[in-house]
């Protein structure tokens, strides 16, 4: 015969865990720096910002980049993106300009990455800090409906993640002097392709990695929620037997 109160510790326990299961969904799928290539400290090159929409009915319809204080960008531009403006925004520091912000809109909300899917927004920037081996990109996610998400939270200890994390750049230590050097921006809307005759393949090819991803995420959290329903069902199997046992 089962227990009432080891009823209850089961169904608590398999409930816990659906949620868990359930609630870790969104937390996953949030703005990030595509880890399909690496960019040398003080040097150039390409950062792929994969960009999914969260919302069930909004459209992302906006996607703003701060560069932090201290990184002194001297070049960016953007890989056009059909529908989608792109600004390059500068500020001045100490003898000269540096890039402050990246802001891409779309042009017509129905041109916006829709429930579902997910955006890929390139831009070829540097010279890129020397003496760091990462750069944090606070991202702002605005929504077709006036929502916005703001990931701009920093890591501070290994292992564990903050709600709304902000997406990374790692670099390593090499000479680099690719894609975009000393190369200039207006600083009005950009729809100017990277140098790198290549980046249109790099791009595709970093969009068809990120696909990928997304799927292999979309699939694992199908599957922990179909499991976790079947076990919820399991325990109330469990929990009306037990009920009849003790009538």
């Amino acid at each position: 015969m089962v227990r009432r109160p080891m009823w209850r510790l089961v169904a608590g326990t398999v409930l816990a865990g659906t949620a868990s299961a359930v609630l870790a969904v969104p937390a996953a799928a949030h703005v990030r720096v595509d880890s399909g290539g690496e960019l040398s400290k003080g040097g150039y090159g390409l950062v792929r910002l994969v960009v999914p929409t969260e919302s069930d009915t909004a459209s992302t319809v906006g996607v703003t980049v701060t560069i932090p204080e201290g990184v002194d960008l001297t070049s960016a531009r953007t890989l056009p993106i059909p529908g989608w403006t792109a600004t390059v925004e500068r500020e001045q520091s100490g003898d000269g300009q540096r890039v402050s912000r990246i802001i891409w809109r779309a042009a017509d909300p129905a041109q916006g990455v829709k429930p579902g899917e997910f955006g890929v927004f390139t831009l070829s920037a540097g010279p890129w800090p020397e003496d760091v081996d990462s750069v944090p990109l606070p991202s702002d996610q605005t929504y077709s409906d006036g929502s916005a998400a703001s990931w701009n939270e920093v890591v501070v200890n290994d292992g564990i993640d903050p709600e709304y994390p902000a997406p990374v750049v790692t670099l390593v230590d090499g000479s680099g002097h690719g894609d975009g050097h000393g190369a200039t921006t207006t600083g009005s809307p950009s729809a100017v392709a990277a140098s790198d005759s290549g980046s249109d393949d790099h791009a595709a090819a970093a969009a068809s990695g990120s696909a990928s991803a997304e799927w292999l995420w979309q699939t694992v959290a199908a599957l922990a929620l179909v499991l976790s329903i079947a076990s919820t069902a399991a325990v109330i199997v469990l929990l009306r037997r037990g009920h009849v046992a003790e009538s």
